[in-house]
This record gives C-alpha cells, structure tokens and sequence, in this order.
C-alpha cells in the first residue's frame, strides 16, 4: 500500500510539474497547436502588426510589417514622428534612429543581417530548422503558481535565450535573454500575457508584451493584426 501512494504521489508530481513532455519538440509543437499558427501562418503572405507602448519616456505607436518568405519593416513613433526603425529586404538589414549613433550604422548583409531580422518573426518556431536554431528542454519551473516548461533555443552563433511555456494552456508566457553591456551581462524578460484572436485572425497573439529594460518597464498592446492586405515593395526598400 505504502508503495502504491508513493508511485501515486510520483505521478502527481509529474503532472504537475510538466514532466508528461520530455522534448523540447513537444512543448514548441502543443504551443503552435493551441495558438493555431501551425495551421494558419502557412497560407499568410503578409502581415502587419500595430502596437502602442507605454514607457517611462511616454507613449510610442509601433508598426511591424512582415512580407513572406521574409522582409520586415518596423517603425516607432513618437507624437507623428518616426524616432526608430528598422527595414530587411531580404538580403541587407538596415537600422535607423533619431538619436544618432549605432542607429544610422552601415547595413549589415548576408548571414548576420539574416540572423537578426528572423528573430523579429512572428511565427519564429515554424522558422526554427530553417535559421538553424535548436532548442532543448530544461528542469520545470514555476512562475508564481503556475507550472513552466523551459525550452532553451540556442542559434548558429551559439547565443541563447530561454522560452517558458504554460503548462496548462501551452501558451508562451515569458522570454529570458541575456544581453552584452559595458556593464558585463545584463538579463532581459519578457511577459507574453491575455492571448486572443484579431478582426480577420483566428491565430491567438498575445494582447501585452511587458518587458523589463534599464531605463524601466515598457508595457505594450497590439492594437491590430492585418492580415494578406497587401504590402508594397517600397516599404522594404533600403536607402
């Protein structure tokens, strides 16, 4: 009897602590299952995200547009004028800033400008055999009361950021990365929360993206989710 209640107990634990996956796959696969990407993203050819974000420094309107197999161009605005942005057009990744310095840098090309504009993907797990990411599954966590999977995801250049999963839901709850500073490594989080569906979308986008950076927290919540409307190809043009 007494054996009997500890292999139950074993068992309970399990469960709870998410150990019913035993690969990284599986957690990434239940993700893109629930939030519907596994099914949808494949017939989408483009895709504009808008934000708004709320920071020490005040409000910012963000928009992300994404044209497949993949371009993007992104833009911060601040009171009507563009502060930020950021134009791949498939080939060379170019930064821009109202604020000078590595923001008007010369583009980058090729691989390097490739390894950084994926991570700005929508749907990055669909692209994970493509940009030769890996991922494996780390010890359950608990993020307050709720029970986490850990899948870490290390790229080509052998840099790593962990991507935590609710074990209930399957939902991406938070991103943990780790950052070079002159002040040596710096970690950055970021909280996905209230996943739901956009006019013209049934894939589930997280609402709020908080993240944690050093000059404070900035909260920001997509406003709309446009879907195969159109793009033109001078919004990737690099000049």
């Amino acid at each position: 009897m007494k054996k009997y209640l500890i292999l139950i107990s074993v068992l309970l634990t399990k469960v709870s602590f998410g150990q019913e996956f035993t690969e990284s796959a599986q957690v990434i696969d239940k993700y893109l299952e629930v939030t519907k990407i596994k099914t949808l993203a494949p017939d989408i050819k483009d895709i504009v995200l808008s934000y708004t974000s709320e920071s020490q420094r005040g409000v910012a309107e963000t928009e992300m547009k994404f044209a497949f197999p993949y371009k993007v161009s992104m833009g911060v605005f601040s009171n009507g004028m563009e502060i930020m942005g950021m134009i791949y057009d498939g080939e060379k990744l170019k930064r821009k800033s109202s604020f000078g310095g590595n923001g008007n840098q010369e583009p980058k090309v090729g691989k390097e400008a490739y390894n950084e504009a994926i991570r700005m993907h929508p749907f990055l797990e669909l692209e994970y055999a493509k940009a030769n990411i890996t991922s494996s599954l780390l010890p359950s966590e608990k993020i307050g009361d709720m029970d986490v999977y850990v899948v870490q995801l290390t790229d080509e250049n052998q840099k790593t950021w962990k991507d935590y999963f609710d074990v209930k839901t399957g939902f991406k709850v938070k991103s943990s990365f780790v950052n070079e500073s002159p002040r040596g490594k710096m970690e950055s989080n970021v909280l996905y929360e209230n996943y739901k569906t956009f006019k013209g979308s049934e894939i589930l986008f997280p609402a709020i993206k908080k993240q944690g950076t050093q000059m404070g927290e900035i909260v920001s919540e997509l406003q709309s989710v446009k879907i195969n409307k159109g793009i033109k190809e001078k919004d990737f043009e690099i000049k």
